[in-house]
C-alpha cells in the first residue's frame, strides 16, 4: 500500500470515526489541541512536545496511544473538519470544568513556544465559545498559563 493510499484510508477512517455518535472524546481534544499548535502555521516542535505531555498527563495514556492520537490529530489537521461540531461534542459529553481543563491546554500550547500569536488567540477564543466557556475562563487559563510560563523561565 503506497503512502496515499494509507493517507486516504487513515482520512476516511477518522471521518468515520468523527461521525459517529460513538466518538474517541480523547482523539476530538487531541484535534482541538493540534488546532491550537498549528493556529501560527508552523508546527512548533516545542508546542508538540506540550501536547505529548498534556495527553500523557491529563488522560493518562500509553505512549502508542498517544502516538496514535498525535498522528490522527495530524491527519485531521490536514482536513477541514468543523472545530465548532467537534466542540459540541465534547459540550455533550464533558462537564465545564472539563472543558475548563481543556481551554487550560490550550493556552499551556499557546505559551509553549514563548509567543503567543494572534492566530492562535483567535483559535482559542473560537474554540472556547464554542465549548460554552466564558470570557472570565478564557482570560483565568491564559493568565494561568503566563504564570505557568514566568516560573519556567525563572
Amino acid at each position: 500500500m503506497t503512502f496515499t493510499q494509507t493517507f486516504k484510508s487513515q482520512k476516511i477512517g477518522l471521518q468515520e470515526q468523527l461521525k459517529g455518535d460513538d466518538v474517541d472524546l480523547h482523539l476530538i481534544a487531541a484535534i482541538l489541541m493540534f488546532a491550537v499548535v498549528r493556529a501560527d502555521g508552523d508546527e512548533d516542535h516545542l508546542e508538540l512536545a506540550h501536547m505529548i505531555d498534556i495527553l500523557r498527563s491529563r488522560y493518562t495514556l500509553s505512549s502508542q496511544e498517544i502516538a496514535g492520537l498525535v498522528t490522527s490529530a495530524r491527519t485531521a489537521s490536514m482536513s477541514s473538519y468543523d472545530l465548532r461540531r467537534l466542540t459540541q461534542k465534547l459540550c455533550c459529553h464533558w462537564g465545564a470544568r472539563e472543558r475548563r481543563h481543556l481551554l487550560n491546554d490550550f493556552w499551556l500550547l499557546a505559551t509553549a513556544d514563548r509567543d503567543i500569536r494572534m492566530e492562535e488567540r483567535v483559535v482559542i477564543k473560537l474554540m472556547a465559545d464554542n465549548l460554552q466557556l466564558e470570557d472570565d475562563d478564557i482570560i483565568c487559563a491564559r493568565y494561568q498559563a503566563e504564570q505557568r510560563l514566568e516560573l519556567n523561565i525563572g
